[in-house]
């Protein structure tokens, strides 16, 4: 029987109605019990998604005689590296930023006594505001310090997920032949479990590359203006615009905050209007080029899907929205019973970049 006429068949059913209430709610059941093991399920599924992210790379080693444990161990030493090059990062820039902190203290003082005298033609006063004469930045690096110097549960976590990526990627090679083997060649679960993979892979790569892009231009940008830790705001650009509409946003707070202690206002229209350009640039251009309609999610599915993976795994959801929203939408089409929810999702007109 044609696949169109099984569809139309269930949506004609009283019982296809029912069945997606059903699945809707058992969705819900397994977001609600994901919730109440964030830690857990955070470690596990960050660690899947960068499994998926490296398998195309696993697959390069093993068409070159490199063992499966071999090409694991150089995945997993890659991404280790990746780490510790972004600690060693963000420790760097503290000890720098606490260096000039004296320097910043004075533009803070000479900035807000600025603005006061501003405010003041109004009737109004900043230090109404933050409470006292004198704004302390060192009040500000303490918890800074604390924070940074408290590595224990960012290095366990990183630990478990390099482990848990590491047993993926071993798994991966063998993983279709056991589907087929429990399910049958021909189920859902096992004909798309490559197109689980190649979606994962090719949503997170382009977003990587974009990500590259951006925070490659605003950090050159800040450089070139003479905004202080460029690098560091570069980096850090790269790692937050993973999360949709707000990473980017959060990313710049800092550097535009530099750019007010040492240039003013001027300063912070400048850098405000070069990320924005940027951004606009990269994400219209750059963006649409590299990335195909199939990939992409509606804006809709991506607000709902950040809110939604936000309150489910915390600051880890914001990361994996994206990546956890293109999973699930290819395991809804890959059933035709939820294959419309699959096409709702997608960016693409048609539905023929859903498989």
């Amino acid at each position: 029987m044609p696949r169109t006429q099984n569809i139309q068949e269930y949506k004609e059913s009283p019982i296809g109605p029912l069945r997606s209430l059903v699945a809707c709610a058992a969705i819900f059941v397994v977001l609600f019990g994901i919730t109440l093991f964030t830690d857990l399920f955070s470690v596990i599924l960050l660690g899947l998604v960068m499994a998926f992210l490296a398998a195309p790379l696993l697959l390069w080693l093993g068409e070159n005689k490199v063992p499966t444990w071999a090409g694991t161990g150089i995945i997993t030493l890659l991404y280790l590296l990746i780490g510790i090059a972004l600690f060693v990062l963000t420790i760097v820039s503290l000890m720098v930023f606490a260096g000039e902190l004296p320097q910043y203290q004075e533009e803070l003082n000479a900035n807000l006594a600025g603005l006061n005298a501003f405010l003041g033609t109004y009737g109004f006063s900043i230090y109404d505001i933050i409470g006292s004469d004198t704004f302390k930045l060192e009040n500000l690096i303490e918890p800074a310090m604390t924070i940074a110097g408290d590595v224990s549960g960012v290095v366990v976590n990183g630990f478990f997920v390099l482990v848990v990526t590491a047993f993926i990627l071993l798994e991966l090679p063998t993983l279709q032949e056991k589907l087929n083997r429990s399910f049958g060649p021909k189920s859902s679960v096992s004909r798309n479990l490559p197109t689980l993979i190649r979606n994962t892979y090719d949503v997170m790569v382009v977003r990587t590359k974009t990500n590259v892009v951006l925070g490659g231009s605003i950090g050159a940008f800040l450089y070139i203006i003479g905004v202080d830790l460029a690098i560091l705001w570069g980096v850090l650009t790269i790692i937050l615009s993973y999360i949709p509409y707000i990473g980017l946003f959060i990313a710049c707070v800092p550097a535009v905050i530099l750019a007010w202690l040492k240039f003013g206002w001027g300063g912070v229209l400048i850098v405000l209007a070069g990320i924005a350009i940027l951004n606009f640039v990269i994400e219209n251009v750059v963006f649409a080029k590299i990335a195909a309609n199939d990939m992409r999610l509606t804006p809709l599915a991506v607000a709902i899907a950040l809110l939604i993976w936000t309150a489910v795994l915390g600051i880890v959801g914001m990361f994996l929205a994206i990546p956890l929203t293109v999973i699930m939408r290819t395991l809804l089409a890959g059933d035709d019973r939820t294959r419309w929810l699959a096409v709702l999702m997608s960016d693409d007109e048609t539905d023929d970049g859903i498989v």
